[in-house]
């Protein structure tokens, strides 16, 4: 069965024939008549020459998300002419073939193991499955869709996660939010197979070392942030003795860290009180202590905080910049938070400071941050800078995939 054909407009085939994953809207000549939100198309350059094939769109500003550069067929399944399966048959041997290869390639970097069993196995464009996220937390597989071509191949999904060598006791699927808005369809929290009782006062797992129940149906995300677990392992180094402060702590993972490598105490500051609750729980899961917790919005705190009054602090905000427009402010406010954070650190302390918006470069957010110095009066110097972990992998092409930074500073 032929699939409908995208054709780019010239000029614009480059980004896709060298392997960035997305096809925005305005670089198509042509979407063909008919076309289905989350069909599978093979896209063309202007010359009609075939550069590979995806899940098409129309109602979002990626319009053709790429799954293979060349033929589907081939990429699926080597060793069948393509005309003998349809594209649906074609997509799910696709789809298992590379969550297969996405575990073998977790497992080459040592995920899981005896102290770490928290881990993205799946990470979307990184591992060849746009749309598609699967984070596995002990014996629990969190899954989210973020794209309408990816959820209509689920059922791909789930058989894979089953057929693994160490497959899930139990698998979740965790809502996409806005992402299914936008791509048109329905996402929820729903239990698709296994033991529910895993689920019962939180899904335990082990980050480096330390003991987590972690909300996976109700939490935020997948139910955690896995892309800054080695981040908190460094923060955590860097702790010994140190009085912590922890803003946007969720979970509590940065304090935890800290804890664990001989802080003498830590804070741990977020304006949810169930994200406030994980943090106390799982502090006393692992009897590390003491950990205090503040309810309130990080800038009100900091603006109430005593000046030089922290050893180690930590800023792990929310996305401040959805899209474009939001840009400028989202660097102002960049900008106060940090500088009031860097006014409660003492001279010689240390600064952990994030930014998990895709829109902000790392340059622009280096810039940020000597501004905030200069606002608060402080000279900083840049120790580490750092993204998302080993099992986020993302290609070559797709600057838009290394979304995380992740700055250590020394303020004097």
């Amino acid at each position: 069965m032929p699939v409908a054909k995208v054709v780019l407009k010239r000029g614009r085939a480059n980004p896709v024939w060298r392997g960035h994953p997305w096809v925005f809207s305005g670089a198509i000549q042509n979407l063909p008549a008919g076309l289905v939100p989350g069909d599978v198309v093979a896209v063309h350059d202007a010359d009609e020459r075939l550069i590979g094939h995806g899940f098409a769109n129309p109602r979002s500003q990626i319009a053709v998300r790429m799954l293979t550069v060349g033929e589907l067929a081939s990429a699926a399944q080597p060793d069948v002419a393509e005309h003998l399966l349809p594209p649906k048959a074609l997509v799910d041997s696709l789809i298992h073939r590379r969550i297969h290869e996405a575990s073998l390639l977790r497992r080459s970097i040592g995920l899981p193991r005896s102290d770490t069993t928290a881990y993205r196995l799946v990470n979307s464009e990184g591992d060849g499955l746009p749309g598609l996220n699967i984070d596995v937390f002990g014996d629990v597989a969190a899954v989210q869709f973020s794209a309408l071509g990816m959820k209509l191949h689920e059922d791909a999904v789930y058989a894979a996660l089953r057929t693994l060598p160490s497959p899930p006791k139990c698998i979740v699927e965790t809502a996409a939010g806005s992402f299914a808005n936008i791509e048109g369809f329905a996402s929820q929290n729903r239990v698709v197979f296994g033991d529910e009782s895993l689920l019962t006062d939180g899904t335990l797992c082990l980050e480096h070392g330390v003991r987590l129940r972690i909300d996976v149906r109700e939490g935020q995300k997948t139910g955690a942030f896995l892309d800054q677990r080695d981040n908190r392992l460094l923060f955590g180094r860097h702790c010994a003795g140190a009085k912590v402060l922890d803003l946007y702590s969720y979970a509590g993972g940065f304090a935890l860290q800290a804890l664990r490598n001989g802080a003498v105490e830590a804070t741990c500051v977020d304006i949810s009180p169930r994200a406030l609750k994980l943090c106390s729980d799982n502090s006393q899961l692992n009897s590390l202590g003491p950990l205090h917790t503040v309810e309130s919005d990080a800038f009100r705190f900091l603006e109430g905080a005593r000046p030089l009054h922290y050893d180690v602090v930590v800023v792990d905000p929310p996305k401040f910049a959805r899209a474009q427009k939001d840009l400028p402010a989202a660097l102002k406010g960049y900008q106060r938070l940090n500088a009031l954070a860097m006014g409660v650190v003492r001279r010689g302390g240390l600064l952990a400071t994030c930014s998990c918006s895709q829109l902000v470069d790392e340059q622009s957010f280096l810039r940020m941050l000597a501004a905030a110095a200069s606002d608060a009066g402080r000279r900083v110097t840049v120790l580490y800078r750092g993204s998302q972990g080993l099992d986020h992998p993302v290609p070559p092409s797709f600057d838009e995939g290394r979304y995380l930074k992740f700055v250590l500073l020394g303020v004097l």
